[in-house]
């Protein structure tokens, strides 16, 4: 029995889609290996909080912030634990926290979370300069403005999880 024209390149499109299905499928195996690698070597190089409760997590992340923010000489005034969020298959861990230092004390601090390990990240930066510009006794000129700035920001990292 003949197949129309139209049939048989139908019949042949669908025939070239299962073999490549069937190759797909037959590197399954070699994939979901390589998934394993990629998931173990990202756990292994300290990209992820490694704690088990959001809360631990949020602990450790407000004392490397104290430590970053102290070996930067800066003033750390305060930190507020933003609730965790489910994002994919990971756990979003949050801070936020107000600080008051110099602009090498903040580009430090900046620093230092963008290079270390876990990865963190910062949101919702907030800059301003403190101002105080007013003499202390009458006739006296008013100082030369200091470089004091108060900032607040969240930072963020991520936990296996979710």
């Amino acid at each position: 029995m003949a197949v129309s024209g139209g049939y048989a390149e139908r019949i042949e499109e669908l025939e070239f889609k299962l073999q490549k299905l069937r190759k797909t499928a037959a590197e399954k195996d070699h994939w979901l290996a390589r998934l394993e690698e990629i998931k173990k070597q990202g756990q292994s190089e300290g990209r992820l909080i490694s704690r088990d409760t959001a809360a631990l997590a949020s602990a450790d992340l407000q004392t490397l912030i104290k430590e970053a923010v102290n070996r930067a000489g800066g003033e750390l005034i305060s930190t507020q634990v933003i609730p965790e969020r489910k994002e994919e298959q990971f756990t979003r861990v949050a801070v936020k926290l107000r600080m008051t230092g110099s602009t090498q004390m903040l580009r430090d601090v900046l620093y230092a979370f963008e290079s270390g390990h876990p990865i963190l990240f910062v949101e919702n930066l907030n800059i301003r300069p403190i101002r105080n510009m007013q003499p202390q006794f009458p006739g006296q000129k008013a100082p030369k403005a200091a470089d004091k700035l108060s900032v607040d920001f969240d930072v963020v990292g991520y936990m296996r999880g979710g």
